[in-house]
């Protein structure tokens, strides 16, 4: 009788585990958000001193803030990839321009697709669209034009969105929504700067072509200079957060709220001298790696902070979770919706690669544990630890001081580094492309 104690026990606490999950409610439909390019330290809601996201705020008070999420990469393509795939980039195996999603990679769409859902998607980034596979799955994709000088908000993305909920009101549907608008040019209505923009003498205009030339050594930037492009960068994310509100504010007129799960996040961050550098893309600093996580939605506590580790790669199993949808199997992302075991949740180890811009492509690596993280660059060989935890700037490099530290990360990287996943097929770029691709910053 004794040793069936524990078997009974446990038998009990999974019946009550699953009453739980099953009186939870399953949210009618889904709305993923992703708004290019929003550094999670610059939303009110995460402890910024500006108020820049008065709707983002509103949406983690009524749902759960996730607080400390990382991206897998430092820019839009194989980040974006890995949100929607639920796999690090050396799996899903989209880490360049000149690559294509393979066939066999599970997506998110197409498998809500296979449940009775209907996918739609529609994204204001070339790099979202069907030149690099990111459509598969959608029964109705839309891309829309992004233009690096644009300061009118995406109104074009939230109209379709509007309508294709009203269309399909009383149908399951996931639906994709991007946004380009905070993403340079840091450029945004008059009265949006108005609010954040301090008076300024010096030459940096925001623009990704005078970046990009402060990338190439052509243009000199200095610290009053990255404090213009902060006040630019968050008058866009202003302007942004009134166009997520007339989305939210639509579905709750149309009384589609509160059967929606609503996912909001970002791909990436993006620097402003932090440590020289501008953009995005080439490092993987948490500037660049730290991105929003907020969800609202059936079932889902309201006002819930969670401080655990995470990464973009549980968005996925986590909506597939609160829909009841078996997951694909081996995927890399956790479930953040179960409770489960959150101390070993908390201690999963996360990565970063697939840079691009730099000297060769995906050169720099990371690697974190709870609060320590380490940054590699496979070419130099030159490792640097840093303690989050006591150092968020990442300034102190304890690398020395902590060899134990730097040590286990390291050989936890080095088994990262041997991920052979999909072959992700080549597709070479036309003239044109090439010119698109380099005037929104992603090629020299």
């Amino acid at each position: 009788m004794r040793s069936l104690v524990p078997v009974l026990a446990a038998g009990l606490a999974l019946a009550a585990a699953c009453r739980g999950r099953t009186q939870t409610p399953v949210p009618e439909r889904v709305v993923l958000i992703s708004i290019d390019t929003l550094r999670a330290d610059h939303l009110a809601c995460y402890g910024y001193r500006r108020p820049t996201s008065p709707a983002i705020d509103a949406l983690a008070r009524e749902g759960v803030l996730f607080d400390d999420v990382s991206a897998p990469s430092p820019w839009t393509l194989p980040s974006h990839a890995s949100l929607l795939t639920g796999l690090y980039p050396s799996r899903h195996g989209l880490k360049a321009h000149d690559r294509y999603l393979p066939s066999t990679v599970p997506t998110l769409a197409a498998r809500l697709g296979r449940a009775g859902f209907l996918t739609a998607g529609v994204v204001n980034s070339y790099n979202l669209g069907p030149r690099f596979g990111l459509d598969r799955g959608f029964q109705e994709f839309l891309y829309v034009e992004e233009a690096a000088d644009q300061v009118e908000p995406s109104t074009r993305i939230t109209d379709q969105a509007m309508a294709w909920l009203r269309q399909h009101r009383h149908r399951r549907l996931f639906l994709f929504v991007h946004y380009y608008d905070v993403h340079s040019d840091y450029r945004s209505r008059p009265r949006y700067e108005e609010q954040f923009v301090s008076p300024y003498r010096g030459v940096a205009d925001g623009t990704t072509a005078q970046l990009m030339a402060y990338r190439e050594g052509r243009v000199r930037l200095e610290g009053g200079d990255a404090a213009h492009l902060i006040d630019l960068y968050d008058a866009g994310i202003r302007q942004m957060d009134d166009e997520l509100q007339r989305l939210v504010s639509f579905l709750r007129d149309e009384k589609l709220l509160d059967g929606t799960l609503l996912v909001l996040t970002s791909d990436h961050g993006e620097e402003f001298l932090e440590r020289g550098g501008v953009l995005h893309g080439r490092t993987q600093f948490q500037e660049v790696m730290r991105v929003p996580l907020v969800m609202r939605g059936p079932g889902l506590p309201a006002g819930r902070r969670d401080p655990t580790p995470a990464s973009l790669l549980d968005v996925m199993p986590t909506v597939l979770g609160l829909l009841r949808i078996e997951r694909p199997p081996s995927l890399d992302g956790e479930d953040l919706s179960w409770q489960g075991d959150a101390d070993r949740r908390a201690g999963r180890y996360l990565f970063g690669e697939a840079d691009h811009n730099n000297a060769k492509p995906d050169i720099t690596r990371a690697v974190r544990q709870r609060s320590y993280k380490l940054h590699f660059n496979r070419l130099t060989g030159q490792r640097e630890l840093f303690d989050l935890a006591r150092d968020p700037g990442e300034r102190v490099d304890r690398a020395t001081s902590e060899p134990a530290v730097t040590a286990d990360l390291k050989a936890r990287l080095d088994r990262f580094m041997q991920i052979r996943g999909e072959a992700a097929s080549p597709s070479r770029l036309t003239p044109e492309e090439i010119e698109k691709l380099r005037s929104l910053g992603y090629l020299n």
